[in-house]
């Protein structure tokens, strides 16, 4: 073969060789604008960039690395849940009535009153903590004991802890108890359940000293029918200046049934 058909042909080659790469070039720039490759991974977010938290708050979030079918029904779902949550604050904000811890609110007047979930039985306890003395000028003091904290009567002629009970209207009445802190042998402590008229319902005495916080219960209650618009119910626990910080009332409860 003479050099000159082969210059001929080795430039022919190198021409295709060349529109061949050129091709390839282009398309691969094409593709890359067409389609930018997702930011590299750092070390501080391996997974990628977090999201923006006020695109949460709006409910929608853009999708980029998901089909169109489920970023679509995930976008629909997020404005629903906005649109269910705008709807509930709307329908809380006209509720007026509120009901007791623990209490469920089961139906919603058009004026926004409400009617309280009604237990059959409950308990109500108060803290002699809330107590205030029947003298003025007794002197009382908080104390902590194991086990519990109440009060005790620092100075003055002996005297009560008066503490008032709110109970529900119409209840019966089943037992009084009372927790409290009695290391004194001398002198015993007492817990009165008494209405507003001076019947006492329901009485309770320590007996012996001990240097642990104890409880004592009856259910012989008189007057057992709560009546609200007529009386009012409070408990009185005795104190004594004398026994000091060895006779330390701490709270007492009343159990209820409801007709």
């Amino acid at each position: 073969m003479s050099r000159t058909r082969v210059a001929v042909l080795s430039t022919a080659f190198a021409v295709v060789a060349a529109g061949v790469f050129g091709l390839g070039f282009l398309r691969g720039a094409a593709e890359a604008s067409a389609a930018p490759a997702p930011p590299p991974l750092s070390s501080e977010y391996p997974g990628g960039a977090p999201i923006d938290a006020a695109r949460i708050q709006t409910g929608r979030l853009t999708f980029e690395r998901m089909p169109a079918e489920v970023s679509g029904a995930l976008e629909l779902h997020s404005a629903e849940i906005v649109k269910q949550a705008e709807v509930l604050a709307t329908k809380q904000a006209r509720i007026t009535g509120t009901c007791a811890p623990g209490s469920a609110i089961r139906v919603v007047g058009q004026d926004g009153t409400v009617v309280c979930q009604r237990f059959p039985r409950g308990v109500v306890s108060v803290s002699s903590l809330a107590g205030l003395p029947r003298v003025s000028t007794t002197a009382t003091t908080q104390l902590s004991v194991p086990g519990g904290v109440g009060r005790y009567q620092s100075a003055g002629e002996d005297d009560f802890l008066v503490v008032p009970v709110d109970l529900p209207d119409g209840a019966v009445v089943t037992g009084f108890s009372f927790v409290f802190w009695d290391s004194d042998a001398r002198i015993d402590g007492a817990a009165y359940l008494y209405r507003s008229d001076d019947t006492a319902m329901a009485a309770l005495v320590t007996k012996e000293a001990a240097d642990e916080v104890r409880v004592v219960s009856t259910q012989d209650v008189a007057a057992q029918k709560v009546d609200n618009a007529a009386f009012a119910y409070f408990v009185y626990m005795q104190l004594s200046a004398a026994a000091g910080p060895r006779l330390v009332p701490i709270a007492a409860s009343v159990a209820y049934k409801l007709p």
